[in-house]
């Protein structure tokens, strides 16, 4: 009955249950070949809700078969490995449907043009085994909501019209290689432990592909043309995120969770890749030295279309994860860089929290404060992280001091006074002695300012020699040991 026409099929009251018995019949035969449909032309074929599992495990195999309507196997058990094959099938349904062994379709034809809808329906699906699928055009969209497949999901040469809606799909290895997108494409939420996008490309219209909140182990992708990729608040244990040979491909990160995940990118394509709130576990920050020493140690520009703009304290939770994750890995260059960024950014946050209206004047009062105490850090030590900056705002102390002194009365050597009215330029000569004695603590006492004016600058720069020595020696130690 199989081989009958739709019009032979009417004239002889073969209904859909008959062909179900039928189905089931050809599969408990001895006979392998009763279970190969070949040149078949159906209305529809509901197999659903069946236990397919007779005493072989011979394919169930649909070559060259048309199906004007729905193919449907839902809510059934198949025990047999199942090939589609150059068929032509309106739309097929597996929602629910757990496979045993593996399933392939190739050459195939899902939908109608002048039709679009979803020709293919796989919500909750299980594929025990592996789904591959190559050399296959969906003239709709894709249903593949919270399905899973235990070994391989291929997609080779395939392309999609409609929509792509893989949300919370499980995977043990995803390749979707050569695959084309016409429509918007989301994986939100899959899950796996291998996935590879190669060569794959979106029409000019659709937003890209939208990975966020999903879980990989290794995730690798080569796309074909300009694509964006949204993987916010998914985790990327390892893997490569590449760029098309013409195009760019831009990468969101926000809330992530990045491994050793390798960028290809150099200085002026860095901002392809946005670190916003990323958290790094494994990344190799030493192998983009070089690359973020060129970009100022900026993760956050980003050239794409962000879900959701920067702010201040964004931007500083996005330093500190950033320190964190360098630190971790051993690259403590890196990671006294991003801890400046994390303190600058801080200080914005003091100085937005003290001129807004928004919070308590006591609040205002102490993000004054803070954001007054943080410049100030920053300008003498940078943070503890630059020594340089200390030695030399010391020689300014002495140098200035030195100036000082000569011209507020003069210095006292004992014998006679010292000043610039009475022995000229000569008498910086005094002022440079007393100031590096002073400014070092040393308080020899052979020399001594006069006026009052210079006993009080002497004992200000023998403040800030003082604190400005312990700056330099923490400085010096943090940066050693860094």
């Amino acid at each position: 009955m199989f081989h009958l026409t739709p019009a032979e099929r009417r004239r002889d009251d073969v209904t859909s249950a008959s062909l179900r018995a039928a189905f089931l019949a050809d599969v408990e035969a001895d006979d392998p070949s009763r279970q190969e449909y070949v040149d078949v032309h159906l209305a529809e074929l509901d197999l659903s809700r069946l236990v397919v599992d007779g005493s072989d495990v011979a394919h169930v195999t649909f070559r060259e078969v048309t199906v004007d309507g729905t193919l449907d196997f839902s809510e059934s058990v198949v025990g047999h490995p199942v090939t589609i094959e150059a068929c032509d099938i309106g739309s097929m349904d597996v929602s629910e449907t757990v496979f045993r062994r593996q399933v392939g379709v190739r050459g195939t034809e899902f939908g109608r043009p002048s039709a679009p809808a979803t020709c293919l329906r796989a919500r909750r699906g299980s594929f025990e085994r592996s789904l591959r699928i190559s050399d296959t055009r969906f003239d709709g969209s894709v249903e593949f909501a919270q399905g899973s497949v235990r070994e391989w999901l291929n997609f080779d040469s395939v392309t999609v019209e409609g929509r792509a809606h893989f949300p919370n799909v499980s995977f043990g290895t995803a390749q979707f290689v050569s695959t084309t997108f016409r429509d918007d494409v989301e994986f939100v939420g899959a899950a796996g432990e291998y996935a590879t996008f190669d060569d794959t490309g979106v029409d000019e219209s659709v937003t890209g592909i939208d990975l966020s909140e999903g879980s990989f182990g290794r995730l690798r992708i080569y796309p074909a043309t300009d694509l964006e990729i949204r993987l916010s608040d998914a985790t990327v244990s390892a893997g490569d995120l590449g760029q098309p040979d013409t195009g760019v491909a831009t990468y969101d990160l926000t809330d992530a969770t990045v491994g050793d995940v390798d960028l290809e990118c150099e200085p002026e394509t860095f901002d392809r890749y946005r670190f916003y709130r990323t958290r790094f576990d494994g990344f190799h920050f030493a192998a983009y030295r070089d690359l973020l020493r060129s970009n100022r140690w900026l993760l956050h520009e980003y050239v794409g279309s962000a879900d959701e703009p920067d702010t201040t304290e964004g931007l500083e939770h996005t330093y500190l994860e950033a320190k964190q994750g360098a630190s971790d890995a051993g690259d403590s260059e890196t990671a006294s860089m991003f801890f400046v960024r994390e303190l600058r950014y801080r200080r914005q946050r003091y100085a937005a929290h003290a001129g807004s209206a928004d919070y308590s004047p006591t609040h205002r009062i102490d993000a004054t404060v803070r954001w007054i105490t943080n410049g100030f850090l920053d300008a003498v030590a940078g943070y503890g992280e630059r020594p340089g900056r200390t030695a030399a705002l010391s020689l300014a102390v002495m140098g200035g001091s030195a100036l000082v002194y000569p011209a507020s009365g003069g210095l006292s050597t004992g014998g006679e006074v010292v000043s610039y009215v009475s022995h000229g330029a000569d008498a910086v000569l005094n002022g440079l002695y007393f100031s590096v004695v002073t400014f070092a603590t040393l308080g020899l006492g052979d020399v001594h300012p006069v006026s009052d004016v210079g006993r009080f600058v002497a004992a200000s720069e023998g403040l800030a020699g003082a604190f400005l020595t312990a700056v330099f020696v923490f400085s010096l130690a943090r940066r050693v040991t860094r």
